[in-house]
């Protein structure tokens, strides 16, 4: 998750993942999740186009080799500067990232020592190396292009410390838009793995705010599970439709999302918010509680594409 122009809402995040989740996601502006036979009866009907409409933009052989891989996806984060940090505790390699038989593997390793603190807010000693990668194609609901659809199969250990994400956030410096499609960061005070499905907006007034909706998961790491958007444009907003192995999850608005580009992110960030601390607290400077050795976050048949007008 990209977060250059935080609110104190924001900053504050890690001191009420916990607590919403332990309250079933009513309260603190987030979004209740029906139960599975709401879900299916609630979910909207949406079909895609007409093939002579549809475009892929990558495909889900794109794992399959180095050769697919490079003409789909770049290492490292977007960003425009410091591309091998953001706002955790993991500086981001290369090295990190492998593939085989279709499967692409991100692996956070813990240091013995820590080499210095990442550029970005909250400025997190650095104390893990890990992966992260972007799609080539960008992401622009607009009159041209005014649906898409983004989905992958991942696989992830979660747990205090562990901060796997599928995402997509705005080009440059337009932060928001942002939707988190995957996002599990550490584990609620329960101990229990919980997907975010997030979309971050400016409200009339300019702050960043959010809509979240929130599904338990009882073991990201046990196989595959599915995660899926369909972005849609809605006059100047974009309406966005979560999936989780299928089932549909809930809709949020990305307020003023029309015609901003965005990119497509996969990355193992680690520490920070998923340890549940912040600067000045105990454990801040080892980025502790956190996991040893190394951690894996695996996806495959990730692609997304998009109607032409």
């Amino acid at each position: 998750m990209r977060k250059e122009e935080m609110s104190d809402q924001e900053i504050n995040r890690r001191k009420f993942l916990a607590s919403a989740a332990a309250a079933g996601g009513m309260g603190l502006g987030l979004s209740f999740i029906p139960s599975g036979a709401q879900a299916e009866s609630s979910a909207p009907s949406r079909a895609r186009r007409s093939a002579a409409t549809w475009q892929n933009l990558v495909e889900k052989s794109s794992f399959d080799s180095q050769t697919a891989f490079n003409a789909s996806w770049n290492h490292l984060y977007p960003w425009d500067g410091d591309e091998d940090t953001h706002n955790g505790a993991a500086q981001m390699d290369a090295g990190q990232v492998s593939l085989s038989q279709g499967v692409l593997t991100l692996k956070a390793t813990r240091l013995s020592a820590s080499p210095g603190t990442s550029p970005h807010e909250p400025h997190a000693p650095l104390w893990y190396r890990s992966g992260a990668i972007h799609a080539k194609p960008e992401i622009i609901v607009s009159d041209e292009f005014p649906e898409y659809d983004i989905e992958g199969e991942f696989q992830t250990q979660t747990g205090p410390g562990i901060w796997p994400a599928f995402w997509t956030t705005g080009i440059g410096a337009a932060w928001p838009p942002e939707s988190d499609i995957l996002e599990y960061v550490g584990v609620n005070e329960q101990g229990e793995a919980v997907n975010f499905f997030n979309t971050h907006y400016k409200t009339a007034g300019g702050a960043a705010t959010y809509q979240r909706s929130e599904v338990p998961v009882d073991d990201p790491n046990d196989g595959f599970h599915k995660y899926r958007v369909w972005m849609y444009k809605s006059g100047a907003d974009v309406k966005l439709d979560y999936y989780f192995d299928g089932d549909y999850v809930d809709t949020h608005t990305g307020y003023g999302w029309a015609d901003v580009p965005q990119r497509l992110i996969i990355n193992l960030q680690m520490g920070s918010w998923a340890s549940n601390i912040e600067e000045g607290d105990d454990g801040w400077a080892d980025q502790r509680p956190g996991p040893d050795g190394d951690t894996y976050f695996r996806a495959r048949n990730v692609w997304f594409g998009r109607t032409v007008a």
